[in-house]
């Protein structure tokens, strides 16, 4: 018969402290795995947004409903509706690998395997927190502080088209989401009406 003595104790009390140390670990371990999570988790769920200091790379795409764009193998970048180019930035075959970056200071760059800038929305505007929107309305807008540049690419008649002109904002139309306000800048050479209905524009600064 065994008796119980005070090593037994200790054996005990040091089974129980190595399991605690285990446990506690194991806490700590899925405390920093869940920490790491939150920060490498995407920035937005969103399929249709492009944030400062994001890429695109061949076959990646942003994606909206029926709209899709993206930078295809030939390095050209092309926005589709239902399987139909709609607009493309004119680089296929001007690189073997491609990619495009919404850079910090609100340019938009398709860049070849080298580093060679091979097309750009020419919007340089200093440091800042820009994005590339894939819109309900087909339309691609950089937004920061305002909408900085646009495809034009509106599937309405009527929809609203911003583009940049000579440094300065304008817009067409009203979309079926509201109206558009827009700031112009005259040496722009466009003719535009404000009001609820922004009829004209000149469209300079879009690409494609």
């Amino acid at each position: 018969m065994h008796t119980y003595v005070a090593s037994d104790q200790h054996w005990v009390m040091s089974c129980l402290h190595r399991r605690r140390g285990r446990l506690l670990l194991l806490l700590l371990l899925l405390s920093a795995a869940v920490i790491l999570g939150l920060l490498t988790s995407p920035i937005s769920a969103d399929d249709n947004i492009l944030y400062s200091g994001d890429y695109l790379y061949p076959g990646q795409y942003l994606w909206n409903g029926d709209y899709q764009l993206i930078l295809q193998e030939d390095c050209n970048f092309v926005l589709y509706d239902r399987g139909r180019a709609v607009w493309g930035s004119g680089t296929d075959g001007r690189a073997s690998y491609c990619y495009v970056r919404m850079q910090s200071d609100g340019n938009l760059v398709i860049y070849s395997n080298v580093g060679r800038p091979l097309w750009a929305s020419n919007t340089d505007r200093g440091n800042g927190f820009y994005v590339l929107i894939l819109q309900d309305d087909r339309n691609v807008v950089i937004y920061g502080g305002g909408v900085v540049w646009a495809t034009a690419s509106n599937a309405y008649a009527g929809a609203a088209a911003v583009v940049a002109v000579n440094g300065g904002l304008a817009a067409n139309g009203t979309s079926p989401f509201g109206s558009v306000a827009a700031v112009v800048n005259a040496a722009g050479g466009g003719t535009v009406e404000l009001g609820r209905k922004i009829r004209m524009a000149t469209a300079k600064g879009v690409h494609g």
